[in-house]
């Protein structure tokens, strides 16, 4: 029997400048909608991230904190199982720790989830930090991607910064350790036991655009190795969308912002010679994107 409403998970890494923020807008939340709620946070900083976890769990009694530490880097697909294996909610939240949350992000992600619905995924919505060429050319990939979303269900669809799943389906996935594109991983676990995936576009969260080369193209890098990884399962499900379709939501968002198409385009004239003296460095134990960050 479940004790929760809802499980909200969260992996962290050296999330000093970010948590407060972070956890002052999921509590209001929370509390707003009235929910009982309990938090865990699987840890891998080396930071002061545990402790001012330490002292919002002592500050906020009225929800149910737990901290889980881990004195080494254990990577994103360790802390999703976790969260998996502990959680007491009916629906599992997962979410980075340096998103924003849009307005009744929380509850839009949790209504979602029934008896025909396994997993539900947010809108991601991109921030700038300033007007360079990496930030203009993410927000064209985010720009892009949500257009690719609305037309249905495809290796497109979820994204780890924000998302629900039924726990009982998620207590069936285990995760194999080396997996870079844990989210789309996930969403294959739960189609194969036949529940259906679904995007709400109200579920908004907010994140920072990378704005230099090596936060960008070490994104852009883990994108193309996690897919590789999993590319079987992606076909074995369908979800690999049509290139007609990628093609065309490609020149419409080129039309409609054309300076952020243009870096995009400028961006992946350099990418090549990037992917090859890095491709190696890029795994599972993610390489922190500084400028990302609040």
């Amino acid at each position: 029997m479940n004790k929760f409403d809802i499980t909200i998970g969260i992996p962290t890494y050296n999330e000093e400048a970010n948590i407060l923020k972070f956890f002052n807008s999921l509590r209001s939340q929370i509390l707003f909608q009235n929910m009982s709620a309990e938090v865990i946070i699987i840890d891998d900083s080396n930071d002061d991230t545990p402790n001012i976890i330490e002292r919002l769990r002592i500050d906020n009694p009225e929800i149910s904190i737990h901290l889980i530490h881990n004195t080494t880097r254990r990577g994103a697909s360790h802390a999703w199982n976790t969260i998996f294996r502990f959680a007491k909610g009916k629906v599992i939240i997962l979410l980075d720790a340096d998103v924003s949350l849009g307005d009744n992000c929380i509850s839009r992600l949790t209504k979602n989830i029934d008896r025909h619905v396994g997993l539900c995924a947010s809108n991601t919505i991109p921030i700038r930090k300033d007007n360079g060429v990496y930030s203009n050319a993410a927000t064209f990939i985010a720009n892009w991607l949500r257009s690719m979303r609305l037309h249905g269900l495809s290796q497109y669809t979820t994204m780890g910064r924000a998302l629900s799943l039924d726990t009982q389906l998620a207590k069936k996935i285990l995760i194999p350790n080396e997996t870079i594109a844990i989210d789309l991983y996930v969403q294959c676990m739960i189609l194969k036991q036949n529940k259906k995936v679904v995007y709400d576009d109200t579920a908004q969260v907010y994140f920072i655009t990378p704005n230099n080369r090596k936060d960008f193209f070490s994104q852009v890098i883990r994108a193309i190795k996690g897919y590789d990884q999993i590319k079987d399962l992606i076909k074995n499900f369908g979800l690999e969308a049509p290139i007609s379709l990628v093609i065309n939501e490609f020149l419409k968002n080129s039309m409609k912002y054309p300076r952020d198409a243009f870096s995009l385009l400028l961006c992946y004239s350099l990418f090549p010679l990037f992917y090859f003296q890095n491709r190696s460095k890029v795994t599972h134990i993610w390489d922190i994107a500084h400028s990302t960050k609040q």
